[in-house]
């Protein structure tokens, strides 16, 4: 009979994959199904492991089960990507963002979550790449770094941290500080923007972590890249920060849809992926894998967006790009 293997970083969102873990083993035993669990100490040891378990005795399995936030399902992906496998990947959040959960459309509450384990569709979805690593949402570069390590820090610290309020609080207080922009140069096709810029991102889910206005008609499987230029704010900057907060547009934030993306800068920089850190190097260089792993989900609408094409005609409400 094949196995359901379980990839859990037990310390995810204080401890709540350690409290969801005897749901799932539960509901698998009720199935009928026997299940392997490996124990990952850290999100960024979660792609090791268990690419080693896959590699060692992948042919038992069926399907792979992630319990942990965003840093762990992108380990958990990277894992079974970097093994070779094409296992189906279920997901039950633990994290504090969630923000990958978010745009497959799978619920944080664990019970709701377990029961689309067995109840949910499989679903082929695109995988960002950046400088070999694998992403499923998010890119973030400049001030975005600066929020996840401001995250990490309250969350350690304070209790009350480990909800989606602290990235509100966390951006909030870094943009209307005065983040120094940096020079880049971003490279889209026959395009090429030289400047200064607070942050660059990549979305390849539904939205941008809820700090950005979004794209409307998003899809998982379109092939494309959500690439967010974001520049200095200059005057009236904690009233921009604002209405960025609020999701409104404001001048400085240009948005396109894009293939493949290459960010060269003047100096090393870290980047984030999906809320882990990347680097620090001088160039980051980003394209999309289409439909290259499936995820087990409920059919979510961001699932069935059409596909769009870099250079087709920006709607009404999109950012259209100023370069």
């Amino acid at each position: 009979m094949p196995a359901t293997l379980i990839v859990a970083n037990l310390r995810s969102g204080g401890g709540r994959a350690r409290d969801a873990l005897p749901l799932v083993t539960s509901a698998l035993r009720r199935a009928g199904r026997v299940y392997d669990l490996v124990v990952a100490p850290t999100a960024e040891a979660t792609a090791q492991l268990l690419s080693a378990s896959l590699r060692r005795d992948g042919t038992r399995f069926d399907r792979v089960v992630v319990l942990g936030g965003d840093g762990t399902i992108n380990g958990a992906v990277n894992g079974i990507l970097n093994s070779g496998s094409t296992l189906p990947l279920g997901i039950v959040p633990c994290g504090t963002g969630n923000e990958v959960v978010r745009s497959l459309g799978i619920p944080k509450d664990p019970d709701k979550a377990v029961r689309i384990l067995s109840q949910g569709r499989e679903c082929a979805i695109d995988v960002g790449v950046v400088n070999g690593r694998h992403f499923l949402h998010i890119f973030g570069l400049g001030a975005d770094v600066q929020v996840v390590k401001m995250v990490n820090t309250l969350r350690a610290r304070y209790r009350l941290a480990r909800n989606r309020s602290v990235y509100y609080v966390a951006a909030l207080l870094l943009l209307s500080s005065g983040f120094d922009p940096f020079a880049a140069e971003i490279e889209v096709g026959d395009e090429v923007f030289r400047g200064k810029t607070l942050m660059i991102a990549a979305a390849n889910g539904r939205m941008y972590g809820e700090r950005l206005q979004a794209l409307p008609a998003p899809s998982l499987s379109d092939g494309l890249l959500d690439l967010y230029l974001l520049q200095d704010l200059g005057g009236r900057r904690l009233r921009k920060t604002a209405r960025l907060l609020r999701r409104l547009p404001v001048p400085e934030l240009s948005v396109q849809r894009c293939p493949e993306v290459t960010i060269r800068l003047d100096q090393r920089r870290e980047a984030q992926v999906d809320g882990s850190l990347l680097g620090p190097t001088y160039t980051f260089h980003l394209s999309l894998l289409p439909r290259r792993i499936r995820v087990i989900h409920p059919a979510p609408p961001a699932l069935a967006g059409t596909a769009r094409h870099r250079g087709e005609p920006v709607r009404a409400g999109e950012s259209s790009p100023r370069w």
